[in-house]
Formats: C-alpha cells, structure tokens, sequence
C-alpha cells in the first residue's frame, strides 16, 4: 500500500491534510508543499488508499487528483461526500484539466476549489491557508 504520513516539526495541531494521486512525483510535489506550510500530510496513490487512510483519519482538508485510474477524482469526492465526518472538509482539485466541463463536473461532485498543475507552491499553500480557516458545507456551483 502506497500510503505516506508526515508530521512536520512545527505542525498545526490537527491540521490534517489529505493529498490524492497517482502519480508520485506529483504526490511527492504536494507534500512537500503542504509539510513546508507546517500542516500535517497523509498521501494516499488510489482513490482506494484514500478511502483506507479516511477510515482511519479525518482530514481537515483534501487535495485530490482527477485523472486516476480505476476510480477518477470526480468519482472519489462524490464518495467522499457522502461521508457526514467529511461534509464540512474542502476538497480542492489538483488537475492539468483545463476546461470549463472539468471545473463543472469537479464542482457538481462537491469540490470547493479547482488549481490547475503545473501548479506554484506559493499558490497552493496560500490556498491550503485559505481553506484551512474555512468550514464550508457541501456547496453546489452552477457555471
């Protein structure tokens, strides 16, 4: 099983984020982005690993891929939203998916946010700090 966990040294207490892809450069990219803004990070490979490490923990935030095999992104955050510990937690899309559709579908599945890869790491943890301070609800948007 290809999950990873990091507690950085000075770690914000139950700052749990959960980063999805199966791509492990792209992973390792993440983490090291999130580690360095002093959050705690668990990696999952699969939408199948994710839903293995949410059994066992409750992320305060998911960065999710959308292109993964067996089970896409969009899928996987449509399952995650149907989890009631997971109502509150933003997903945020991490894709190279460029279209209008791609940020439809993203946002019909419940996601809260869409970055585009190549993604800056300034960019991405400035928005990990802007949704860490949100507790949001399951939100539909309509574009």
């Amino acid at each position: 099983m290809s999950l990873r966990e990091r507690e950085p040294a000075s770690q914000k207490k139950g700052q749990l984020v959960l980063g999805v892809d199966d791509v492990p450069e792209s992973l390792a990219l993440i983490e090291a982005a999130v580690s360095a803004a002093g959050y705690i990070f668990y990696g999952a490979a699969s939408g199948k690993d994710c839903f293995d490490l949410v059994e066992r923990v409750t992320p305060k935030l998911v960065l999710l891929d959308v292109e993964m095999p067996e089970m896409d992104g969009f899928e996987v955050c449509k399952r995650l939203r149907t989890d009631k510990r997971l109502t509150h937690v933003p997903i945020l899309f991490l894709t190279a998916h460029k279209t209008v559709e791609a940020v439809r579908r993203g946002m019909a599945a419940g996601g809260n946010d869409f970055i585009l890869k190549p993604f800056d790491i300034a960019k991405l943890q400035s928005r990990l700090h802007h949704w860490m301070a949100q507790r949001v609800g399951l939100v539909r948007y309509r574009l």
